[in-house]
């Protein structure tokens, strides 16, 4: 099955990982924030509630599958529990155990498969995310050293920002953050482009920064067709790569030095990255049963 970016399936995931690899006998709180690769800080422990809240606001949108409601309160339910019994100090044991009885694991990951049915999102692994950051890490330096204009500085550098934290968000918010960001800074381009002064259009940091905000956007967010019902001819699933984006960054940015427009470029560069060939398939992935609800 091709991985997916969703919030119920994150949380899924998540507390696999504590039930599997957590010492029931220590506080939970770190055991989740491990799971998170969030370190330690016990704030953090925040992060987990808002991925709590966002899996439950994705359950309440599902709309094609009958009868959905009756499970909505088996996430409901667990939030209320993970608050009721102070999750940062409680033993990991008390959290796995209920878990294990109300059967969280196999709803999530039902309910995970019905949403993405309904809103696909392309997953990006750790190995992507570290060489975007790094990359992003870097074009933040070249702009504070560059002769851009202090006003310009400062835009670029807080869409950098936005970018860089939604790769620090990625287990809370997924592929859906990033997006965000990327379209942020491309809509805030669009729309200031015209004032900027010809000699900060023409700085190659510029058009730098302006490639790979389109790249982006485009390479995380392609046609559904390009994710949904396909795969690859080689591999199981296309799978997104930093090298890929790389790749489509460096045309793209070819394509700006071309083309008066940002909306010129976007139209122009749908074809600036070589995905490998895919064909349809008429199967999906079989959803597992819902298991029947369980009352307290």
């Amino acid at each position: 099955m091709m991985q997916q970016s969703n919030a119920l399936r994150r949380l899924e995931e998540i507390l696999t990982e504590a039930i599997d690899n957590g010492d029931i006998q220590q506080a939970s709180g770190p055991i989740l924030l491990k799971a998170m690769n969030l370190g330690d800080q016990p704030h953090k422990i925040l992060d987990f509630f808002e991925l709590l809240n966002k899996a439950e606001e994705e359950a309440k949108s599902i709309k094609t599958k009958p009868k959905i409601d009756r499970y909505l309160q088996t996430i409901e339910k667990l939030h209320e529990y993970f608050i009721i019994h102070h999750v940062w100090s409680v033993q990991w044991n008390t959290f796995v155990t209920y878990i294990k009885d109300k059967g969280i694991l196999t709803t999530l990951d039902s309910l995970a498969e019905f949403f993405y049915s309904e809103n696909p999102e392309i997953f990006l692994e750790d190995d992507f995310l570290g060489k975007l950051k790094n990359e992003f890490n870097l074009i933040s330096e070249k702009i504070l050293q560059s002769d851009l204009s202090k006003e310009l500085k400062r835009f670029l550098i807080e869409h950098i920002e936005n970018l860089l934290n939604a790769i620090r968000r990625y287990q809370v918010d997924g592929t859906e953050g990033l997006k965000q960001a990327a379209q942020s800074l491309v809509s805030d381009l669009v729309m200031t482009e015209h004032s900027l002064k010809d000699v900060d259009k023409k700085n190659p940091i510029y058009t730098c920064v302006k490639a790979w905000g389109l790249s982006l956007l485009l390479y995380i967010a392609p046609s559904p067709y390009d994710i949904v019902g396909a795969v690859p001819d080689i591999y199981d699933f296309w799978v997104p790569r930093f090298e890929e984006l790389s790749t489509g960054h460096t045309k793209i940015e070819k394509l700006i030095c071309e083309t008066p427009t940002i909306q010129e470029v976007f139209e122009k560069a749908s074809d600036a990255f070589d995905r490998k060939p895919q064909k349809s398939l008429t199967g999906v992935k079989e959803v597992k049963a819902l298991p029947a609800s369980k009352e307290d």
